[in-house]
């Protein structure tokens, strides 16, 4: 099953694009973003397979991503939608990698025919994906260690990201900057940072002395990280959505309200839960879904979803499907319902 994130500021078009993914077997949704700076977070959590973005989107705009993405060598397959019919966006979205370029108004057909064609895409290109599922895993596993631990294992991860089969040089690097800036973040951005630009990875000595500098930092700040108190953060996120499941809530909003960076923030939720944010909130509404099914015998389903924050009826009845191994109505009617 290829997953698929979904990047668009206009809640109806997200919405639209969204159930006609699910529609196309094969593929499914596996986070939504308002904006670019969101797709992001998201991305480096996630890992998708797929983008579809938009163009033109707040805070950071469609162009914007797909730069980085590029930049950054990231193995994910990049989709544009946009209601410009614009030679030079296209032009430069496909300086970007962009395999397709769907012009609005979306059709079930255009959505199909670009997941199809990048299909054949990922097949050539997804060849280092388990590298950055690694460093993804190393940053989650980072509270765990001791110093001589921690470089022990960064150091055999970079050592097996430079010497990666098959691998441009740009691949390369672009593993190693993610990396970098992943533990960048874990220190909240409070310690001195390394000059990145000095780097080339030619130099593997130079490399790991860059990274062992880093490491260093986050020692020194997790010495003298603020008192707040991981439990005080869980809570707060607890009640925030506790009180907000039914509205839209993005990972850099819930980042923010327990005063961390998205990258850390992260780390801290699954050390604590043992499941993404992500998860946990999908997992939240359908519980409340399913208390609605018991008690709101009149409500269509559709209405449940929408009560719970879901944003299509495709995406609840799968993700209803995937929690409880039932569809909304199956569980209906194990109820007596």
């Amino acid at each position: 099953m290829y997953q698929v994130l979904v990047a668009e500021d206009e809640f109806w078009i997200r919405n639209q694009v969204i159930e006609l993914i699910e529609r196309v077997e094969g593929f499914k949704v596996i986070g939504e973003a308002r904006d670019g700076e969101e797709a992001w977070n998201l991305m480096n959590e996630l890992w998708p397979h797929v983008l579809i973005t938009d163009i033109m989107m707040p805070k950071m705009d469609g162009l914007s991503l797909l730069q980085r993405v590029y930049e950054y060598q990231v193995s994910v397959v990049p989709i544009i939608i946009s209601g410009y019919d614009n030679f030079s966006y296209a032009q430069e979205a496909m300086r970007y990698g962009v395999a397709e370029y769907v012009l609005k108004p979306i059709s079930e057909e255009k959505i199909k025919k670009a997941l199809t064609n990048s299909v054949e895409i990922m097949q050539r290109t997804h060849r280092h994906r388990e590298h950055w599922l690694h460093i993804h895993e190393f940053i989650h596993k980072l509270d765990t260690f001791d110093q001589p631990k921690a470089w022990r294992e960064l150091s055999e991860l970079i050592k097996s990201v430079l010497t990666v089969k098959n691998a441009a040089h740009g691949e390369k690097m672009g593993m190693l900057r993610i990396l970098s800036d992943k533990l960048y973040e874990q220190t909240g951005h409070t310690a001195e940072r390394p000059e990145w630009a000095s780097l080339d990875g030619q130099d593997k000595e130079a490399v790991l002395k860059y990274f062992y500098s880093l490491l260093e930092n986050w020692f020194r700040y997790m010495e003298t990280a603020p008192t707040q108190t991981t439990n005080l953060i869980m809570k707060r996120v607890q009640e925030f959505v506790q009180k907000n499941y039914m509205k839209e809530i993005t990972l850099s909003q819930i980042a923010e309200i327990a005063d961390l960076s998205v990258s850390r923030f992260c780390v801290i939720f699954k050390k604590n839960t043992g499941d993404s944010f992500v998860n946990y909130l999908n997992q939240y509404r359908i519980d409340k879904a399913k208390q609605l099914l018991l008690l709101e015998t009149d409500l269509k389903i559709y209405e449940i979803a929408d009560m719970v924050g879901f944003s299509t009826l495709p995406y609840f009845n799968r993700l209803f499907k995937t929690v409880t191994g039932l569809s909304p109505n199956e569980y209906k009617r194990s109820l007596g319902l």
